[in-house]
């Protein structure tokens, strides 16, 4: 009983399986959850064409996540566009507009300027989205900058949580409890998250562990760009003061 029953769960795991499954909700449904859904499953198929164009790019040329944006970019306009009916297989055509569209973006974009171009909008994106908390609250000039050095290490936190560069980690060792506490609080960090608003854990898991920017993000939910910076104020000011208890 014990092998069928086995079996039986493999055919529902089957990736086959699961993409045809994830496709039927898709045209049933035609929302932004399952549309959602379908980004969060072949995510990982365009970060790994973004990781193999960036691989090809010149020495000192673009930041690999400016070539991830513009392959999340492509992956949901291919989402959108894509008919499941047509005898064709939905990463070979992804492939083709995630490989043209980076090849096309790519052209546009200057050497100089594509060195810091992703980082600074980012930079200036969350400073935006947490700064304008204080103005909200009335704080006075020093509560608001206290309040926003906290919740920016937050994210910077959260953000070491999401993919990392081999070649970008420093050479000395931290001690064994600097370790065990940095750990016990990136735990706690991870359980917090979990307890947030559903729409809050999503904006933060995608921007920090996934790397999508607010833009994408706010496609992706069917959401402007200024509700996303909110949700995203609102869900670290909640771990931040939901930490703080643990002090």
């Amino acid at each position: 009983m014990s092998g069928r029953r086995a079996r039986g769960l493999d055919l529902l795991t089957r990736p086959d399986r699961v993409e045809a499954s994830l496709w039927r909700s898709r045209l049933s449904e035609a929302g932004e959850a399952s549309r959602q859904r379908l980004f969060d499953h072949y995510r990982p198929f365009a970060r790994k064409l973004a990781a193999y164009h960036w691989a090809r790019r010149k020495p000192d040329n673009f930041e690999r996540g400016d070539i991830e944006q513009l392959a999340y970019e492509a992956l949901l306009q291919a989402i959108d566009r894509y008919d499941p009916h047509r005898n064709v297989p939905f990463e070979a055509y992804a492939r083709l507009r995630i490989a043209g569209h980076i090849a096309n973006c790519l052209a546009r974009m200057s050497e100089a300027s594509a060195q810091y171009r992703y980082r600074r909008r980012t930079e200036r994106e969350r400073l935006r989205s947490l700064s304008e908390a204080g103005e909200e609250a009335g704080e006075d000039a020093l509560a608001a900058l206290s309040r926003l050095a906290a919740t920016l290490a937050l994210g910077l936190m959260l953000e070491e949580d999401g993919p990392i560069d081999p070649d970008s980690l420093p050479d000395a060792q931290p001690s064994a409890f600097e370790s065990l506490a940095w750990h016990e609080m990136k735990r706690k960090i991870a359980d917090q998250i979990a307890a947030l608003p559903a729409r809050e854990a999503d904006v933060v898991r995608q921007h920090y562990q996934n790397g999508v920017s607010f833009q994408q993000i706010a496609e992706l939910m069917g959401l402007s760009k200024g509700r996303i910076s909110q949700i995203h104020r609102t869900a670290l000011s909640r771990l931040r003061d939901q930490l703080a208890r643990f002090r």
